[in-house]
């Protein structure tokens, strides 16, 4: 576990194993070693975590959207290592897409985890977006209100695997330091704009890609893979009934059988 400079910016990455290249992306207020026992079950590669910015020892640059700036990093490790396998989860899941449809030549197949592209909903399913609007009003009106307790409660309810006071203090901790970043996220994966051009974007995929979702995630989920798939060719998709958002934290097996099925 190193931290290294990548475009400026110090960055938190880890390296391990042997093989085939694959770049691995974690969720939003996690770190690069949440996705471990995920890569334990995965078949041998050489594998390659970073920690997205503001998380674990990666510095966050305001001045520069948060999502450009994870595949800023993404490409220039690539660069270096050559085409890879990509997965990512949540956030990291639309960095992950971000870098296929903007450096297809970098990634061989790509394997998300429920990409939180709500953005792509305001085009292609108002009602769900505004709905989705109405599901996230108590995270957003805690957040604009600088209520970072509040807000981690109530973004866990919905998409953590426990809930926030349940925790241990350290993780806590950890939680209220990044839940701010949840809201930097909101240009590049809420904001309606973007939404019509991912999906403008989605028509020139030309990279193999594996959708996975959990069966007791919320509605929105489905809709963001469908929106996602009708716009897409060559997506595979893959439902893991008993598991949830945090499915490769907390199902890391099931998640690995159907990657390593993928990449094959």
């Amino acid at each position: 576990m190193v931290v290294e400079i990548v475009n400026g910016r110090r960055v938190g990455i880890s390296r391990a194993g042997e093989g085939a290249p694959m770049l691995m992306l974690h969720c939003a207020l996690a770190h690069r070693g949440a996705l471990a026992p995920l890569m334990a079950q995965l078949p041998s590669r050489a594998f390659t975590a970073f920690d997205l910015p503001g998380h674990g020892e990666s510095e966050f640059d305001e001045a520069v959207d948060i999502q450009a700036q994870a595949v800023e990093t993404a490409v220039t490790l690539l660069e270096a290592s050559g085409p890879s396998d990509v997965f990512g989860h949540s956030f990291g899941a639309t960095v992950a897409l971000k870098l296929a449809l903007e450096r297809p030549d970098l990634v061989r197949r790509l394997c998300l985890y429920e990409p939180v592209y709500f953005a792509v909903l305001a085009q292609a399913n108002p009602k769900a977006y505004a709905a989705e609007a109405k599901a996230s009003s108590a995270f957003t009106e805690a957040s604009l209100a600088n209520n970072w307790p509040t807000a981690a409660r109530a973004f866990l309810a919905r998409w953590g695997g426990e809930a926030f006071d349940a925790l241990p203090l350290p993780s806590q901790a950890y939680i209220l330091k990044t839940i701010p970043l949840i809201m930097a996220s909101e240009a590049s994966i809420i904001a309606p704009e973007k939404g019509a051009n991912m999906l403008a974007l989605m028509a020139g995929l030309c990279v193999p890609m594996l959708l996975m979702a959990g069966g007791s995630s919320p509605v929105v989920i489905s809709e963001i893979a469908t929106a996602l798939a009708e716009n897409g060719t060559g997506i595979t998709q893959m439902q893991l009934q008993h598991a949830a958002h945090m499915g490769p934290i907390s199902h890391p097996k099931d998640v690995a059988e159907i990657i390593a099925g993928f990449i094959a």
